[in-house]
């Protein structure tokens, strides 16, 4: 086979206190990424309709940096040309650069036929992230590649746990970053009550997903002390916001990842009124591009 289509889904990282470990999957959006292995020698990146400036150079790409670290490790020697079919924002929060990333190394994992386990797969995606946000994080990737809720359980080496989750409602504002990260501006001194209070929320998430308890896990994932009080700063309004879209009988609101867009889950008999309300609230921000109602996935990465 010389080549292969696969579809990654659009994911929500962080999910309230869980920064870095917790992510989840969406039905929609998604990209595609088409993989064909050529006889010229390094990596080609394609981009379709470049409307959002992605590079295509594949030292800045993440799928084009996974697939170099990939082939490189397993010392395989070809040509490939990584078309990249951009359906999630980029820049907002949606995992787009993971998407991305976990495809391509799906991908390959399925054309050579390399027999590699999730975490292996997940470890070469996450080198992938260094070129969108400097950091080798793999909460978007595990939760792209293998779909519902994943929690990283280590890093050292890579160990991440899927959970199944809920068909939840969600809405989710894209709004994209003024800035490429806004990881140098989050301190982890947060003081002792706070910590523990950290600590006790990721529990709550945990425990709410083994029992399908929807309104504990939005309270438990709407408040955080180390990412969201930076992230939400730099959007106008947020604040308010949130607490409409939580009075409105959301379950929980809160920043996708690593912002600047904001997802709410809710009751499937008020995800429209709350997309009206996040569309119309979040309209004057010049940086706002859609709000997008969808679900939450057990689905990850699949070959079309």
């Amino acid at each position: 086979m010389r080549s292969v289509t696969v579809k990654g889904p659009a994911t929500s990282a962080n999910v309230g206190p869980g920064y870095d470990i917790f992510a989840l999957a969406l039905e929609y959006p998604y990209d595609e990424i088409q993989l064909s292995l050529t006889d010229s020698k390094g990596i080609k990146i394609e981009v379709i309709n470049n409307i959002q400036n992605i590079p295509t150079d594949p030292k800045d790409n993440t799928a084009g940096l996974a697939a170099s670290e990939l082939l490189n490790a397993k010392k395989i020697d070809t040509g490939l040309l990584i078309t990249i079919g951009k359906k999630i924002s980029s820049g907002g929060g949606m995992g787009t650069t993971g998407a991305s990333a976990a495809a391509t190394v799906f991908g390959l994992n399925y054309l050579f036929d390399l027999k590699m386990s999730n975490n292996e797969m997940i470890d070469f995606a996450r080198r992938g992230e260094v070129a969108s946000g400097g950091s080798p994080h793999a909460d978007n990737v595990a939760a792209a590649l293998l779909g519902g809720f994943v929690l990283v359980k280590d890093y050292n080496p890579i160990d991440v746990l899927k959970l199944e989750l809920p068909r939840i409602p969600v809405v989710i504002s894209a709004i994209t970053k003024s800035q490429r990260t806004t990881r140098g501006f989050i301190t982890y001194e947060i003081g002792q009550e706070k910590l523990k209070a950290q600590m006790a929320r990721c529990s709550r998430i945990i425990h709410a997903i083994h029992t399908a308890d929807l309104v504990e896990f939005g309270k438990a994932l709407s408040v955080d002390y180390i990412h969201e009080p930076v992230r939400g700063a730099a959007i106008p309004g947020y604040w308010g916001i949130k607490d409409k879209v939580i009075e409105m009988g959301a379950y929980g609101c809160t920043i996708s990842g690593g912002g600047s867009s904001v997802i709410a889950f809710c009751p499937e008999e008020r995800q429209k009124e709350i997309a009206d309300y996040m569309d119309t609230a979040f309209s004057s921000n010049p940086s706002y591009k859609t709000t997008i109602q969808t679900f939450t996935s057990n689905q990850g990465v699949q070959i079309i």
